[in-house]
Formats: structure tokens, C-alpha cells, sequence
């Protein structure tokens, strides 16, 4: 058998032997005992792994470059975004049927939980109610609508004289001594009226500021049992409640609003030393615990466990595989993996000797 003759035979040979093993691999894959496989090679993967501490497969830096893809630079589609809109007004609109109660939701004993943990945040309480209380912005903001209040109620109550003789109408042209004493007395009038103003818009600023700061002050002193029982009280109110009782000054399109906001506020805060700082940090404490640990245990520890990862590869890989193959991927995939082992000039001289020898 002469070079050509031996050439052409184990590339012939080389093709029947990557079909044959393209053939048995796409087998395997559709046999029904798939998961049955899968399950055995989970079980090997799984007790290699516990071999393996997390800082062996993962670097430090690795972890961070995979958070930062995701947590900093990843940015949605406005297709999602679109689409997460849309679902959150049908959620809007699924939450007012049939909505449980508050109660139903959360017992009595959960609720004295949060209560409890609340009320201990003593420091923090008494942190909040003195950056209340000294807000200069809040006293402006709840002197100013007491003013306008205060000027509505002397507007309707006050009677038409007094209200013409402080009005600003031209009086100039009114002619004779009426005209001019109208005028007078009205320019003391308002002179008078301006300064009573001034001294009741200072007074009554200083008596809001003192007022807020006192109340935050005396609120901040209360005994732990005051707050706990106030609190109580209103959860025994409104635990009968239904939920879309909460929900119905809110309509589907600002669910939307607030979710397209939050996003967007997001996208700008995760760009910020301090964010980025804070979540690089609870990477460290991870790795940090973790990284001579056994994977099993890593994963074990945040929830995944054997039969999680199992039960997945049963309920996606059967009918993935089924509808990759009905398309012809399967042998296309198997095809492209095994081809190059054939191809190899080093296969073809195995193949070649064994020819030989036979």
C-alpha cells in the first residue's frame, strides 16, 4: 500500500471516526438518563471541590473586576427598563386584588420584633430628632406657611374700612381736606401696619424655631416604653388594613416614575469613590472569610447546594438540548469540538501506523 493509498485511507477513517464520536456524544446527551449523568458528574465535580479552597480558582482582584462589570458599569437597555415600567404597573394593578392585610403579612410577633430592634436605636432616634429639630430650613419652611395662614385669616376677618385704609390704591387725586387727611392717616396707618408686621413675622419665626427644637428635644427624652407603646398602638390601627389601602394615592405611572429615577440615580452614585469604596470593602470581608474555605462550603453557605444545582440541570438542560438539536446545533457544536483532534497531523500519524501494522 503505497503513501497516497495509506493518506487517503486514514483521512477517510479519521472522518468516520469523528462522525461515529460526533454520533455518540449527541446520544448521550438526548438519552433520558441525562440528568442521571449529570447527577454523577456533579457528585466527582463536588468532592473535588471540597478539596479546593475559594482562593485557589478565585483571585482577589478577579472577584472585584466581575462586581465592577456588573455593579458599576453594567447599564440596562431601554428595552428592559421599558419592560420593567410595564410590569411595574401591572404589578400596581395585580396588588389592589385581593390584597391580604398587613396582618396577614407580618404576625404580632414578628412585628414586636422590629419594634423591639427599633426602639433599642436609641442613639440613632435621638441623632435624627436633634438634625429636625435645628434645621433652619424646616423652621423657614413651617414659619412661611404659618404666615400665609396668619395673613389669610386677617384678610377675611379684617373689615372693608380697615382694609381700604391699608390698601396701596392711589389717593393723590382725591382733592380738598378729606382727601388729604385720608391720606395721612392712611400713610401712618400702613407705617404702623408695617411695623406690627415685621415684629410679628420676627416673634412668631423665633416662637416656630424654639417651638420644633423643644418638641424634637422632649421627643428625643422619652423613655424607651413610651416609644415602644406609642408604636404599638399604631401598628394594632393599621395591622387590619389592607395592603392596597397604602397604595391608593399611588397610580401605576408613578411606580414606573419612581423606578426609572431610582435607576437613573443609581447609575450616578455608583460612580462615586464612597460607593465604590463601600461595596470593594464587603468584597475584602468575603474574600477574606472565604478565601481558604472549600468551594462546598462557599457555596453551601450562600444557599447553593447539591440538589439546587441539580434540580436546575433537570428542569433547563433536557429541553434546551432537545431544541438545540432539532436545529442541527448539537452536531454542529460536537462537530467543532472534535474535528480539530482529527485534523491533527498527530492523529493521522497515529492512524497511520496503526494502518501499517494491520
Amino acid at each position: 500500500m503505497d503513501n497516497n493509498t495509506i493518506n487517503a485511507t486514514v483521512k477517510a477513517l479519521a472522518d468516520e471516526l469523528l462522525a461515529a464520536q460526533v454520533e455518540e456524544a449527541r446520544s448521550r446527551l438526548l438519552d433520558e438518563r441525562l440528568v442521571d449523568l449529570a447527577a454523577a458528574e456533579l457528585d466527582m465535580l463536588m468532592a473535588q471541590a471540597d478539596e479546593i479552597p475559594l482562593g485557589e480558582v478565585v483571585s482577589r482582584q478577579a472577584l472585584k473586576d466581575v462586581v465592577r462589570v456588573f455593579a458599576f458599569e453594567l447599564n440596562l437597555g431601554a428595552g428592559v427598563i421599558a419592560l420593567a415600567g410595564d410590569m411595574a404597573q401591572q404589578l400596581h394593578r395585580t396588588a389592589q386584588k385581593d390584597a391580604p392585610k398587613l396582618k396577614e403579612l407580618l404576625s404580632n410577633n414578628s412585628a414586636s420584633q422590629w419594634l423591639n430592634k427599633i426602639v433599642e436605636l436609641g442613639e440613632f432616634r435621638r441623632l435624627i430628632l436633634d438634625k429636625i429639630g435645628h434645621s433652619v430650613t424646616l423652621h423657614q419652611f413651617v414659619a412661611d406657611h404659618v404666615l400665609i395662614l396668619i395673613e389669610q385669616q386677617i384678610a377675611q376677618r379684617s373689615p372693608n374700612w380697615l382694609q381700604e385704609l391699608t390698601s396701596n390704591v392711589d389717593v393723590e387725586d382725591q382733592q380738598g381736606f378729606r382727601g388729604r387727611l385720608k391720606s395721612n392717616v392712611r400713610q401712618k396707618l400702613n407705617s404702623r401696619v408695617r411695623q406690627q408686621e415685621e415684629l410679628l413675622e420676627r416673634t412668631l419665626r423665633q416662637a416656630v424655631a424654639k417651638t420644633i427644637k423643644k418638641s424634637c428635644s422632649d421627643l428625643a427624652q422619652l423613655d424607651e416604653n413610651v416609644w415602644h407603646d406609642a408604636i404599638w398602638q399604631l401598628w394594632q390601627v393599621v395591622r387590619d388594613e389592607s395592603v392596597s389601602e397604602f397604595t391608593k394615592g399611588l397610580d401605576p405611572l408613578d411606580i414606573e416614575e419612581f423606578l426609572v429615577l431610582g435607576y437613573n440615580e443609581w447609575r450616578k452614585i455608583r460612580q462615586t469613590e464612597y460607593i465604590q469604596r463601600l461595596i470593594n470593602t464587603g468584597i475584602d470581608v468575603f474574600y477574606n472569610a472565604y478565601e481558604d474555605i472549600p468551594l462546598t462550603e462557599v457555596l453551601e453557605d450562600v444557599g447553593v447546594t447539591r440538589n439546587h444545582m441539580l434540580a436546575e440541570i433537570s428542569r433547563f438542560a433536557p429541553p434546551v438540548i432537545q431544541v438545540l438539536d432539532e436545529h442541527g446545533y448539537i452536531r454542529e457544536i460536537l462537530t467543532r469540538q472534535f474535528k480539530p483532534f482529527y485534523e491533527n497531523p498527530a492523529t493521522h500519524a497515529i492512524l497511520q501506523r496503526a494502518i501499517k501494522r494491520a
